[in-house]
């Protein structure tokens, strides 16, 4: 922001006075109004006010404006100076969304290794406590282990959902918890009822999958919606301004260059604020009318203080060449930097689908079988029966937390992947089908480990 003023021939005194009207920067605009305090009240210098910030204590905006103020002091080239700590914190920037995707690659390795873990407790488990394939005596205890390990696989998707909170941000906002519930909570308790009043019985897992991903329909397609709202508003934003500068630099008015940019048809689900921009300064609309009509459209900061930064240079001077040349580079590059991290984050969606698709299907597959051949060992046709219903209530049980399990794993990998868990509902939708899918085919004895040992 500053480099920006800068370059366009703004001192010192005025760039704060611009910053001070900007509420898209609360922590600088704060500091900026201390500082015209001081100028203005008390009449000190404004290099002497610039350089008492960093004598308060440590802080980067302390810092930038000392090696400012002795810039400007020295005579020295003060606009490559603030290209230059605009390059570093750029260079910053990028480093630490690098670093955000190595610690995503640390939590979903740790988390994909608890879903192993988590298989081996269920075999575990369902061989010891049903007799598995050597016909033992189950063993027995007060409380059946296997509640415990049905309840394990949603309790560790919970934590790890909390530890996902600060790792990736997003900048779009959650979907309403409140309506995600009023679209939700219905279908999921008529399921329950159905499910409790045993009406469809054999059915059981797949009401609740579908309750499930009927809860999930509504908030994925609209956040799907803001999603892609926000990928063409970034690759509008860097387009427009690149447009605007080219323009003003074949002599074009500044205000012409704008309206030539936004009037264009392929800017995706942006066209609406970029055509109502072209058609607003036709009309002869001041330039924060418009800004507050794109701050109404989107709430994502880059494309805000990009449109506010444009308009201010208009709006203080006409837009100097290498100003918008600059502010439109900043834009690309960080367009180019967060899809880059898109990119970079892709394949653990897959690799979370791959994993939690294979380990719901192993466990149910071989926990079906153990009990399916403890069953087949016994003789007697009434303790035979017994056994077999006690074998489809088990396997109801876990089919439940399987289904539980994807539900949660899909917000996961959303929340890791864009930063928002309300991303996560589309990839629960798919996750439930698959663990759907993996029900029928354990169902229908299409596979079974009993066939292994005859």
């Amino acid at each position: 922001m500053v480099t920006l003023l800068s370059t366009s021939g703004f001192g010192p005194y005025s760039i704060f006075i611009k910053i001070k009207d900007m509420e898209l920067l609360p922590h600088v605009r704060k500091e900026a109004m201390k500082i015209l305090k001081k100028i203005d009240i008390l009449g000190m210098d404004p290099l002497t006010v610039m350089a008492e910030v960093k004598d308060k204590g440590p802080s980067n905006f302390g810092e930038f404006l000392s090696g400012y103020v002795s810039a400007i002091q020295s005579g020295g080239d003060v606009v490559n100076y603030l290209k230059t700590k605009m390059t570093s914190a750029f260079d910053l920037y990028e480093n630490a969304q690098k670093g955000l995707v190595d610690q995503v690659k640390a939590l979903v390795d740790t988390y994909l290794t608890m879903q192993i873990v988590i298989l081996a407790v269920y075999i575990i488990v369902t061989a010891t406590t049903t007799g598995g394939i050597t016909g033992a005596p189950p063993l027995e205890t007060d409380i059946d282990p296997i509640y415990f390990v049905i309840l394990m696989p949603p309790i560790i998707s919970g934590l790890f959902l909390f530890l996902a909170k600060s790792i990736n941000k997003s900048k779009i906002d959650e979907i309403d918890l409140k309506k995600i519930i009023m679209f939700g909570i219905p279908g999921i308790i008529a399921a329950t009822a159905i499910i409790f009043l045993k009406i469809i019985p054999d059915y059981n897992l797949y009401i609740l999958g579908g309750a499930l991903i009927v809860s999930a329909v509504w908030p994925a397609i609209k956040f799907q919606s803001r999603y892609q709202f926000s990928l063409d508003a970034e690759s509008a934003a860097a387009i427009i301004l690149r447009d605007v500068a080219e323009a003003r630099k074949a002599g074009l008015g500044p205000e012409k260059c704008v309206i030539r940019a936004t009037k264009r048809k392929d800017y995706g689900l942006f066209n609406k604020v970029a055509n109502g921009i072209s058609n607003k300064l036709e009309w002869g609309m001041t330039l924060e009318n418009i800004f507050q009509f794109i701050k109404k459209e989107t709430t994502d900061f880059q494309i805000l203080i990009n449109f506010r930064v444009l308009f201010e240079i208009i709006s203080s001077g006409g837009g100097n060449v290498n100003t918008l040349d600059t502010l439109a580079s900043i834009s690309e590059k960080i367009r180019n930097i967060e899809k880059s991290k898109r990119d970079m984050l892709k394949p653990y969606v897959l690799v979370g689908f791959m994993l939690v698709g294979i380990t719901s299907f192993t466990t149910l597959l071989v926990i079906d079988s153990l009990t399916g051949i403890g069953t087949g060992l016994e003789a007697d046709e009434v303790k035979k029966n017994t056994l077999q219903m006690e074998s489809n209530a088990r396997f109801e049980l876990l089919g439940i937390a399987i289904l539980v399990q994807a539900w949660l794993s899909g917000l996961f990998l959303g929340k890791i992947t864009t930063g928002s868990y309300s991303a996560g509902f589309r990839h629960s939708i798919i996750l439930i089908i698959i663990s759907m899918i993996s029900i029928a085919v354990i169902q229908s004895k299409i596979f079974s480990v009993g066939t292994i040992f005859g």
